[in-house]
C-alpha cells in the first residue's frame, strides 16, 4: 500500500504544487515592495490607528529622543542594568554553539541558488526535484460495452388462403347370382371365399321351379321349390372360376346375360361432402395462429348440380386469415464491427433450442468512449513548495512526492466515504439496480448509454435535480420517439455521466422457444469514484456483480473496504474531476487575495485584531 493511505484514513493527506518560476518570483517581489510602499503611505494618513492594528498615531514618550542625542544614550545604558536580555548577552555562561556544527548547506544552496527552492527544476544540492504532472484538461477516456445480435430471427407475417367444398358420390354395383346343388344354376361351391372376404353374401332362398324357365327349363310335376338348396348371392365384383352343377349337362350361365349372374345393378350413395385445404396449409402449421372466424367467400346458388344430382350446401367456400412466424437468420452487429473504439468481447446466450444449442446470441463489444483532453500539459505539482487544494494554499517542507494525482483520490474517496455510508446496512458505496429493454434484431433502443456521448457531472446532476422533463430534454433524443419509459431515461443519463456498471443481458420474452426482446440491467452510483471503487474494488476481494437478471448493487461491507488496496487501483478516468481542485495558483494573483483577506478581517473587527 502506498505511503498516502495511512493518511487517507485520517482524512489528511499532504501534497506541494510547484512554484512559478524565476519570472513569476520576480513578479511576486515587485509586488511586495509595491504592497510596502503603500502601506507606509497609510499609516501616515489621518486616522490610520483605525486602521493599522498597535498603531496609537505619532505623539509617542520616545519622541522627547528625536532632539537630544545624549538623554538617548544615557538612557541606553540606564536600561543594560534593567534589561534582561541584555544580561544574558554579556554573561559568560550563556550557551555557544560552535557555527561549524550547524549545517547551513541547505541555506547556502538557497542563497547561492534561489531558483533551486523556486522550482526552477533543480533540487536542493543540485539534485533534479521530484514533480508530478497534473492531467491535461478534459475528460479521460472510460470502457463501455455495446451489444447486438446474431441468430435466429422471427418474422411475422400475415397469410390469407380459401378452403372449398367437395362433393362425391359413392356409386355400388353389385351381381346376382342363382346357385344350386343340382340343375341348371351355377354350383354352390364356387362361393366359398367370396363368401368368406365378404365379397358376396346370401340374399336368401329362390324358388327352384320357378326360376327353371329362366335357363330354358320346364319344371316336372314332382319338382319341389326347395330341393337341391337354392340360393341367391349378391356379390360387389363379377366372380371368376365358376361353373355349373353338372359338368356336361349344366353349364350354369344364364342365357339372358351370357355370364353367371344373372342380373346386374348401381347404387348411388348419398352426397359425401368434404373441405378441401390443400390451399390452406398454415392451418396444420405450428408457426401459424388462426386470426378470427373464417369469413364465407362463395354461397350463390346454395343449390348446385354434381353429377346429376342435385346438393344444397349454405356455403361453398371459405376464406381464412393466419399470422405465420417464420425463423430466418440474422446478424446486426455489422456497424459495430465498423467502429474503430470497439471491439468484440465475449457472447451470451439469450435463448436456446430444445437440444440445448443457442439459436440467439448477445455478442457484447467493449468500446472506448473518446479522450477529450487537449493534449496540452497541465502544469505539474512538485514536492516541498506550496499545496493548494478548494483555494487554501500553505507553504509546507520540500519532499520528493510522486503521488500527487492519487491524494486527490484520496481525498475525494474521504470525502465519499462519509457522503455515501449507508448505517442502516453498514456498507459503503451502495448501489441502484437499473435496466432498459431493446427488442433483439429491432430498431427501438431505449439502451444506447454512452453509444450517445458522455455528459459532464455537471449537466447531469442539474438535470436529475431539475425532474422528468429536465431529464427527458437530456437523454438521448431518440429515446422519447421510441417511447422508453422515464426509468431508462434516467439510466441513460447516469451512464453517459459515467455513474453505470453494465452487469448483463438476459431474455425477456420468447416466441417459439426464440428471444424476441431482451434487458439490460445495470448498477447505477452516486458518483463516477465510487463507481471506479466497486468495479475494481470488487475484483480484488472477488465480489460478484450477481446474475443479469438480478444484480447485486449492494454496497461494501466495513470489513471488505478495509480489505481493498486503493494503491493498486487506475483512477485516470477522474483525475481531470479532480484537478479544478488542486490547482497551482498564480503568486502575484495569491498575494493580492491574501492582501484582501488580511484587510477584510480587520475591518470587520474594528482594527482590534481580536
Amino acid at each position: 500500500m502506498k505511503l498516502w493511505l495511512p493518511f487517507l484514513m485520517v482524512g489528511c493527506v499532504f501534497s506541494s504544487p510547484a512554484l512559478a518560476q524565476s519570472e513569476t518570483a520576480k513578479q511576486g517581489e515587485d509586488l511586495a515592495k509595491s504592497v510596502r510602499e503603500g502601506s507606509a503611505t497609510t499609516i501616515l494618513q489621518s486616522g490610520a490607528e483605525n486602521s493599522v492594528p498597535g498603531y496609537g498615531g505619532t505623539d509617542i514618550d520616545a519622541s522627547k529622543y528625536l532632539d537630544d542625542d545624549e538623554a538617548l544614550t544615557d538612557a541606553g545604558v540606564n536600561a543594560r542594568y534593567s534589561d534582561p536580555n541584555y544580561s544574558v548577552v554579556i554573561d559568560p555562561t550563556r550557551p555557544e554553539f560552535d557555527p561549524s556544527t550547524i549545517d547551513l548547506s541547505a541555506a547556502k544552496t538557497i542563497e547561492d541558488t534561489p531558483e533551486s527552492f523556486l522550482g526552477a527544476g533543480m533540487g536542493v544540492g543540485g539534485s533534479a526535484a521530484a514533480c508530478e504532472p497534473l492531467p491535461t484538461s478534459g475528460a479521460a477516456g472510460s470502457t463501455y460495452y455495446e451489444t447486438c445480435n446474431q441468430g435466429d430471427q422471427l418474422f411475422q407475417q400475415q397469410q390469407t388462403c380459401t378452403s372449398s367444398l367437395n362433393v362425391r358420390f359413392d356409386r355400388v354395383s353389385t351381381w346376382i347370382y342363382y346357385t344350386s346343388t343340382s340343375g341348371p344354376y351355377v354350383a354352390r361351391g364356387g362361393f366359398g371365399a367370396a363368401i368368406a372376404d365378404g365379397t358376396c353374401k346370401s340374399k336368401g332362398t329362390f324358388g327352384y321351379c320357378s326360376e327353371l324357365k329362366r335357363y330354358g327349363y320346364s319344371p316336372t310335376k314332382d319338382c319341389k321349390d326347395t330341393a337341391y338348396s337354392p340360393e341367391i348371392f349378391e356379390c360387389t365384383k363379377e366372380l371368376s372360376g365358376l361353373s355349373g352343377t353338372m359338368a356336361g349337362v349344366f353349364t350354369g350361365i344364364d342365357p339372358a346375360t351370357g355370364t353367371y349372374w344373372s342380373s346386374k345393378s348401381e347404387t348411388i350413395s348419398p352426397p359425401i361432402v368434404t373441405r378441401n385445404v390443400a390451399a390452406c396449409s398454415y392451418a396444420s402449421s405450428a408457426q401459424c395462429v388462426e386470426q378470427g372466424a373464417e369469413v364465407c367467400t362463395d354461397s350463390d346458388p346454395v343449390t348446385r348440380v354434381i353429377d346429376g344430382i342435385p346438393v344444397t350446401q349454405p356455403c361453398w367456400a371459405w376464406s381464412r386469415t393466419f399470422q405465420c412466424t417464420e425463423r430466418r437468420p440474422a446478424n446486426d452487429c455489422s456497424e459495430l464491427d465498423k467502429k474503430p473504439e470497439c471491439h468484440f468481447d465475449h457472447n451470451e446466450c439469450l435463448s436456446e433450442n430444445e437440444d440445448g444449442s443457442c439459436n440467439v446470441f448477445d455478442k457484447v463489444y467493449a468500446c472506448k468512449t473518446p479522450d477529450t483532453g487537449t493534449g496540452e500539459p497541465g502544469g505539474s505539482i512538485c514536492g516541498g513548495d506550496l499545496y493548494c487544494i478548494n483555494g487554501e494554499c500553505t507553504q509546507v517542507e520540500r519532499e520528493a512526492s510522486t503521488e500527487f494525482k492519487d491524494a486527490m483520490v484520496a481525498v475525494q474517496t474521504m470525502g465519499n466515504v462519509r457522503d455515501h455510508f449507508d448505517p442502516e446496512t453498514m456498507t459503503l458505496f451502495n448501489g441502484e439496480k437499473a435496466g432498459c429493454h431493446k427488442p433483439v434484431f429491432g430498431l427501438v433502443n431505449c439502451c444506447a448509454g454512452k453509444t450517445s456521448g458522455l455528459l459532464t457531472t455537471a449537466a447531469g446532476a442539474a438535470a436529475i435535480a431539475s425532474g422528468p422533463a429536465a431529464i427527458a430534454a437530456l437523454a438521448t433524443p431518440f429515446l422519447t420517439m421510441f417511447l422508453c419509459d422515464s426509468e431508462e431515461m434516467m439510466l441513460d443519463v447516469k451512464d453517459r455521466m459515467g455513474l453505470c456498471h453494465y452487469v448483463g443481458t438476459y431474455c425477456s420474452d420468447k416466441v417459439l422457444g426464440v428471444c424476441t426482446s431482451k434487458r439490460k440491467n445495470y448498477c447505477c452510483f452516486e458518483s463516477k469514484l465510487s463507481r471506479i471503487l466497486q468495479e475494481q474494488g470488487r475484483a480484488q476481494i472477488g465480489k460478484s456483480w450477481g446474475k443479469a437478471k438480478e444484480p447485486d448493487c449492494k454496497g461494501f461491507l466495513i470489513e471488505e473496504f478495509q480489505r481493498l488496496d486503493l494503491s493498486k487501483m487506475d483512477f485516470t478516468e477522474v483525475y481531470s474531476e479532480f484537478i479544478d481542485a488542486a490547482k497551482v495558483p498564480d503568486e502575484v494573483q495569491t498575494s493580492i487575495e491574501i492582501q484582501d483577506k488580511i484587510d477584510e478581517y480587520y475591518r470587520l473587527h474594528g482594527g482590534t485584531g481580536n
